[in-house]
Formats: structure tokens, C-alpha cells, sequence
């Protein structure tokens, strides 16, 4: 591929990290080593299956089968997260650990002589005093087996019963597999799937896909779209290939079907309906096949797509690693034209091999034209599993590595806090979560994430803290403090505390009682006094789920009923909608979490006024409103929080800026928006991952934060690091005026070297003032005029129709942004 001489690359403007960059030939060798051992894993029909021998029956479906004769299916391969009941197997592709919780059981094998066989060389299930049922290491000769909990059988009786350490188990068929599933509607109407039926409403659900369903869309359907919500997994078939995946919401083709999943069946499709598998949907049944030629269309699909976007960046003139892209491009087409000999030769095993491989790196290819900007938050929640300091300097190592900034730790969850405190132990409440006692993790965490130049925040759960389990109870706050217990309407005048209904098995305390609110304010205080955090981040700092209002509204505790009475004349409890005091009630409630976050926002200026105050939120304020009381606008119009993580749970790229844009549409200037995207936890696709990124930074949000490290699998990971992070990045929040400058300084250099070729000279110079005297206004305490100066940079910018449009939309985003935190550092005076 072509380089244009006058492009802008990263070398000239600061170059990647090298640390992280992994262009070089070593690096490349060390991925096209991991595609081939994936492709290769198991037997793809038979041991003994020669170049062009012809299997001897169709492939059963992924199966493993214990010594003693014992067969279980396996569900998916190297998904994100366990669904309920899924049995699962985890790849050395997946990354260094199955990141899985301990609620499941799982198995470490490790690969034998024989082709299909393993070792089994622990086995630990939640049934059985043992400390390891989940996040197991990924041997890299080996594979784990993992079953999560809930199905019907229970999935981790099969390794409890049936796998014993030291004996061998076959696994078959994962490459070269035909796997099948029921249907659960065609079409689908409130009369013939009934299941999908809202009883509140009525209705259909979005889609009428209910929950766990499989659902088919055919033209027939009589709507351009399937209509279906985020929370689940679609393909789209064309005549009967699989050539589209991604979220909700698809079109429907005029000359196929889009095969829709929820839940498990989502995850299901998403491991099973790769690019380009065959699909058949006869008897009711989805019939899918992947073959020699499923790897080569997506590899085919790849390389194309790879192209484009290298020609795209650059006709684009923006910062791209096309040096690194090209070479890459070079080596899929290297390596695709092996396949295609391959599948000529009827060597099916070394076609799917060499596929595997061309794909990886036409994806490095694509990664590599992505922007990766000089400043913008990166954050990603942590829960942290580690029990080491070892263990902690290794995942900082990994998170280091993929380009993140920022570590959202979570430090107050369940009730339990990961530090001893004396704060617990002054109130009755146990100390420390059980498995950290005798360990102080935070920190090391601290100090390590500090020594990596990685902001740590402690995210908190606030007024959420515990989950039902026999164990456990409704956790070591409500426990300790059964009277600080939030009760729901259908609970009052039951005794004890009582989970959320629409929250399943989830305890909270009453925002409104002065107790609770008072234990963990101080909480947060000895947490940010004691320890060097950079911030603090606030979750569950609303009401829980309260609706339906006759039943799930919260809280109607004896103090909130007692308050609310004395201020007001009437227990609440005895208000419907339908008076006149509901809507009192209503904000009253909105005025308890509001308070609240005033108290935090005064705690944190007295004792640690260097530190930032963020919180996750519900992007859509009606629906925080409405259900949760949460009222984040009123708290950054009232300057309480300095960042927002609006909680995007999309999955697509239209998804999450559709809601990033609601947000800034609220905020204006007025604070920081690090939208959150659920990528990792979802099990979305790399480029799906990025393009989410690209999406939120499109539409106004000052960085992207991930949900979550305890998700994430390598190629994500990876697609970071050579994409959307490639770069080192500072924080916005941490100086104003420095990221204003740095950015302003980088722009300035893009524009330099894109003169000529996306720019003309003259509207180069022009810009290249404008920016300069920003930059003065901005060094000598005059953020005011820095605006103006932006403002006419814009305007040049659209009144110059001779600019390329990609190279000119990026310039309005970015003028627009560099207004926008500088109008913030004029209202902080």
C-alpha cells in the first residue's frame, strides 16, 4: 500500500508507545504464532485426516468428554462473561485469565501428545471448599473449561462429577462445527410469542424478543428493522452466510434473515455465528456451520475492510500508524493467498490456519488507521480479584500496556470495603472483605497505578451494600444495621431487611436516614485522607429501582415515612399518583441523594481539594429521575461533581453517541463527560470496541471509560493498544489549561503537516495563528479570549470549502472541544 510522503504519522508528532506499540517483526511473529495455535487447538475432524483427505461424518458440535464417558456440550468459546447456565471454554487467545467470578466451578487442562486430549490439572467448583472455582490463569499449552451457575441441569456438575485431576478428557470439533438451537418465534407478535409480552403494558417487548429467546426476522416481518433494544446479539444472514454481527436493532435483509439472541441465546450466537458460517433454519431449529471457507470469507471480509480504512485515513490527513497499517495489509494478503492455496489443495487444517492469521492481521491493520488523541480520559472499572502485590503490579502491567489513564478501583462493594478499616470496625461492620484480609490493596494500587503514571479513583458503591447469599445474608452493613435497611413498598411491616424486587437479591440502605449516610460518608473520608487516591467515584448514589410504583418504590422506611410526614402532613406511604403530594414525595426523594452528593462534594474540598469527585450515571435523566431519583444534572449545574461516567449500555456506535450527545446536550460546558461503554463486558468485537470509542469522542464526550478489566479479553485489549490508545494520553480534569494547550499544540501539528495535501496553505497559516494566540491567551491567565480565538478558527474552517470533509468535521469536534474546557476554566475562576 502506498504511504503519501506528506501524510502526518505519529512518529512526527510524538510518536506511539513503545512500550505498547508492538509493530515490530517480533511482534508480528508472536501474533501470527497465536492465530495459528487458536486455529490449530484442537483435531479439526480427525487425527489421523490427511492434506486432502475428506472427513468421515460432519461435525458433532463442540463437546467435551471425561474419562469416565461423560459428554457435556460446550456452549460458547472465550466469551466475555458467563451467562447463567453456560459452560464455556477459555483459549490462550482470550488472554491471561478467564477473569470469571467464584460463584461457577472451572477445570485447567493442559494439551497432551494426542491431538484432542488433555490433562486435567485442577478442578474446583462452588460446591467444594477450594480456592480457585473461578478467574483461573489460561495455560498456554491448555484450556479451561468453565460452567457458571443457574441453568437447568447445572452445568458445573459435569466438572464436580465428572473430571478428576490427573485423568485425560478429549475435547472435540471447535474449529470445523456444526451446532444447532431451537427457535423460539419467527416473526414474532404478542399472539405467537407471548412470552414477550410486557405484563405491565400489555406489550411487546422491543422486538417482541423476550428474555432468553432466539428469535427469527424475515422480510416478512413487515418492518425495516428488527426493533429490538441493546441487550442482546443479532447476525444478519444473506442467502445462508452469516455477513453481519453486531447489536440490536438490525436491518432486515430483502434476501435473508437477521437471527436475534437475548441473554445466553445472544451469547450463543455471538460465539457460534461467526462471519461468513453457514446458517440453516428448517424445523425449527438454527442449524450453524463453520467450515474451511467460513475462515476464508472472514479473512476476505477483513483484508477488504482493512483496506478501505487505510485509504480512508489516508485521503483523511489525520494521525494514523500507516506505516503500520500498510505492513500489516502486506502480511494478511501474504497470508490470505496461503489459505486460497490451502483450500485448493483440500488441506482444510492449514486453509483455516492461514485464514486465522491473515484475519488477525488485516484487524492490526484496521486498528492502526485509528486516531488516538493526545488528550482525553481512559478510564476502566476494576474489580480488583488480586490478593498480591505481584498479582496487582501485573494487571496495572496489562492495563498500562493497552492505554489506559485512569483505574476506577472498586474499593466500597457489597458492604465490604477492600482496605481494613477503622471506620467499619468503629461502627460493628466487619473490617475487610474476607479473602484481602491481612493485605492492604489499596495501597498497593495506589502506589503501583501512580508508578505507571495511572490516575487511581476508588469507586464506591454507595448506597448499595449487599447481595443476598446464604452465606452472606444481605451483607456486613445490614447485618451489623438491620434499621438502616431501604424498604421497598411491598415490604413494609415485614421484619429485617429485604431485597430489591427489581433488583434482584440487592440490599440498600435509606439515602434519606442521617446514620448510614453518616457511616459512609465516613467511609469516603478515611479513604481519601489516608490514602493518595486522585478522586473519588460514585456508583449507586440514587434510590433503587422504583418501579412499578404499587409495589418496587422505594424506600418507605420508618424514619423516611416519619420525615417525610413532619415536613409535608401525610405518610407517604399512603400517596398514589394520582395526588397532588406524589410529585412532592417524588423530589423530596430526588432531594435525598442531591444532599447527599453536596455532603461528599464539601468532605472532599475540607480534606483532599486536589482530588476529583466523578460518578457513574443513567445517561437518559428521565429514566434516572423517574426510577432512581437521581438527578445528575442538578449536581453539575450545582458544581458537585467534576466528571461524569454516563452509563451506556449499547451496543453499537449510533447507540452510545446517541446518548453522549443527550448528555453534553444537558451539561453544555459545564463539566466532563467520560461516557461509559460496555464493550468488554458485552463481548463485543474489537472493532465494535473502537468504534464505540471513536462514536462517544464524535459526540462531545471528553473520554471513554470501559466496563470492565475483569472482562476484557486480549484481542480487545490489543485493539486498544494498537488503536484508539496507541498514544499516551493526559487527563483533562487533572489541568484545564495544560490539556487545552497540549491538544492545541497537537492540532496545530496535524494541520502543519496535512498543508498541501487536506489543507491550503494560506487556511493553514491562518489556523496556525489562531490556535497560537489561544494558546497565549490561555499560558497567560485569559481562558476567555482562548474561546473567541477557537470560535474563529471554526468559522474559518467552515467557510472553507477546500478542506478535505473528514480532515475538517475532526477540526469542529476538536475547536469545539478545546472551547469547551476552556469556557470550563473561566466558570472555576
Amino acid at each position: 500500500m502506498r504511504i503519501r510522503s506528506a501524510h502526518i504519522t505519529e512518529q512526527s508528532i510524538g510518536g506511539p508507545r513503545s512500550a505498547r506499540h508492538g509493530a515490530g517483526t517480533g511482534a508480528r511473529a508472536a501474533a501470527l504464532a497465536m492465530a495459528l495455535a487458536a486455529a490449530l487447538l484442537v483435531p479439526l475432524v480427525t487425527a489421523q485426516m490427511g492434506a486432502s483427505a475428506a472427513p468421515a461424518a460432519p461435525p458433532a458440535g463442540p463437546r467435551v468428554t471425561a474419562a469416565d464417558g461423560s459428554v457435556q456440550s460446550i456452549d460458547a468459546i472465550d466469551p466475555s462473561s458467563r451467562t447463567t447456565g453456560l459452560f464455556a471454554l477459555y483459549t490462550p487467545g482470550f488472554g491471561a485469565q478467564t477473569k470469571t467470578n467464584s460463584f461457577g466451578g472451572e477445570a485447567v487442562l493442559q494439551k497432551t501428545e494426542t491431538a484432542g486430549s488433555y490433562r486435567v490439572l485442577d478442578v474446583c467448583t462452588a460446591f467444594t471448599p477450594c480456592p480457585n472455582p473461578g478467574n483461573n490463569p489460561i495455560p498456554a499449552d491448555g484450556v479451561v473449561l468453565s460452567a457458571s451457575p443457574g441453568g437447568t441441569p447445572d452445568v458445573r456438575l459435569f466438572l464436580r462429577d465428572h473430571v478428576r485431576v490427573g485423568e485425560l478428557v478429549t475435547i472435540a470439533d471447535l474449529t470445523l462445527r456444526t451446532v444447532t438451537s431451537p427457535i423460539d418465534a419467527t416473526d414474532p407478535t404478542a399472539a405467537t410469542n407471548p412470552a414477550a409480552v410486557d405484563p405491565g403494558t400489555g406489550k411487546c417487548f422491543p422486538g417482541c424478543r423476550g428474555a432468553e429467546q432466539l428469535i427469527v426476522y424475515t422480510p416478512a416481518f413487515g418492518l425495516a428493522t428488527t426493533g429490538t433494544n441493546d441487550f442482546g446479539f443479532e447476525v444478519t444472514v444473506s442467502g445462508d452466510r452469516v455477513v453481519a454481527r453486531g447489536g440490536g436493532n438490525r436491518a432486515i435483509p430483502a434476501d435473508g434473515i437477521v437471527l436475534s439472541g437475548h441473554g445466553g441465546r445472544g451469547a450463543w450466537l455471538s460465539s457460534n455465528a461467526v462471519l461468513g458460517a453457514r446458517v440453516d433454519t428448517a424445523g425449527g431449529t438454527v442449524t450453524v456451520t463453520v467450515d474451511a471457507d467460513t475462515y476464508l470469507y472472514g479473512a476476505e471480509q477483513a483484508l477488504t475492510e482493512a483496506r478501505h480504512a487505510v485509504t480512508g485515513a489516508n485521503e483523511s490527513c489525520l494521525p494514523a500508524d500507516l506505516p503500520g497499517a500498510d505492513t500489516a495489509v502486506t502480511e494478511a494478503e501474504a497470508l490470505l493467498a496461503k489459505a486460497s492455496a490451502a483450500i485448493a489443495a483440500g488441506d482444510q487444517d492449514g486453509a483455516v490456519a492461514w485464514a486465522v492469521a491473515a484475519k488477525e492481521s488485516a484487524s492490526l491493520a484496521l486498528y492502526r488507521t485509528a486516531e488516538s488523541l493526545p488528550v482525553e480520559g481512559r478510564g476502566l472499572w476494576v474489580r480488583p480479584t488480586e490478593t498480591t502485590p505481584e498479582q496487582i503490579r501485573a494487571s496495572l502491567d496489562a492495563i498500562a500496556a493497552s492505554g489506559f489513564n485512569m483505574v476506577f478501583l472498586e474499593t466500597v462493594w457489597q458492604g465490604y470495603t477492600i482496605y481494613p478499616s477503622a471506620v467499619a470496625a468503629e461502627y460493628g461492620i466487619a473490617t475487610q472483605r474476607p479473602e484481602m484480609v491481612g493485605f492492604d490493596p489499596l495501597s498497593v494500587w495506589v502506589e503501583e497505578a501512580h508508578n505507571r503514571g495511572i490516575e487511581l479513583h476508588p469507586w464506591v458503591h454507595t448506597f448499595f451494600v449487599g447481595v443476598d447469599s446464604a452465606s452472606d445474608g444481605p451483607g456486613p452493613v445490614l447485618t451489623a444495621h438491620p434499621e438502616w435497611a431501604a424498604v421497598e413498598r411491598e415490604d413494609v411491616g415485614k421484619a429485617g431487611p429485604q431485597p430489591s424486587s427489581q433488583e434482584v437479591g440487592y440490599y440498600f440502605i435509606d439515602p434519606s436516614m442521617p446514620e448510614p449516610r453518616q457511616y459512609v460518608k465516613s467511609l469516603f473520608e478515611e479513604i481519601l485522607t489516608d490514602y493518595d487516591v486522585d478522586g473519588l467515584h460514585l456508583d449507586y448514589i440514587r434510590y433503587p429501582v422504583s418501579e412499578p410504583w404499587e409495589t418496587a418504590s422505594f424506600s418507605y422506611s420508618d424514619h423516611a415515612r416519619t420525615a417525610f410526614a413532619a415536613s409535608h402532613g401525610v405518610d407517604p406511604f399512603s400517596l398514589t399518583p394520582a395526588d397532588a403530594l406524589w410529585k412532592t414525595w417524588g423530589d423530596w426523594r430526588e432531594a435525598q441523594v442531591t444532599s447527599f452528593v453536596s455532603e461528599v462534594r464539601d468532605l472532599q474540598v475540607r480534606v483532599a481539594p486536589e482530588a476529583e469527585i466523578s460518578a457513574a450515571v443513567f445517561p437518559n435523566p428521565a429514566d434516572g429521575l423517574a426510577k432512581k431519583f437521581q438527578n445528575w444534572a442538578d449536581w453539575v449545574q450545582k458544581g458537585y461533581v467534576d466528571v461524569l461516567t454516563g452509563m451506556s449500555f449499547g451496543t453499537t456506535a449510533d447507540s452510545v453517541a446517541q446518548e453522549t450527545a443527550l448528555m453534553r446536550g444537558i451539561v453544555g460546558t459545564d463539566n466532563l463527560l467520560y461516557t461509559a461503554t460496555y464493550g468488554p463486558f458485552r463481548g463485543s468485537t474489537p472493532d465494535v470496541l473502537l468504534a464505540q470509542v471513536q462514536a462517544v469522542r464524535d459526540a462531545g464526550s471528553d473520554g471513554a471509560a470501559l466496563f470492565a478489566y475483569n472482562q476484557m479479553s486480549a484481542p480487545q485489549a490489543r485493539a486498544l493498544q494498537e488503536g484508539v490508545f496507541r498514544t499516551d494520553a493526559r487527563t483533562p480534569h487533572s489541568d484545564l489549561v495544560a490539556a487545552a494547550r497540549d491538544a492545541g499544540d497537537w492540532t496545530g501539528r496535524t494541520i502543519a503537516a496535512a498543508t498541501g495535501d487536506c489543507v491550503p496553505q494560506k487556511v493553514a497559516k491562518d489556523l496556525g495563528k489562531r490556535l497560537g494566540a489561544a494558546d497565549r491567551w490561555l499560558r497567560t491567565g485569559k481562558p476567555e479570549r482562548a474561546v473567541t480565538e477557537y470560535a474563529n478558527a471554526a468559522e474559518l474552517v467552515r467557510a472553507t470549502p477546500e478542506l478535505q470533509s473528514a480532515f475538517a468535521g475532526r477540526l469542529l469536534r476538536d475547536l469545539a472541544t478545546y472551547s469547551r474546557w476552556s469556557e470550563q476554566i473561566v466558570k472555576r475562576g
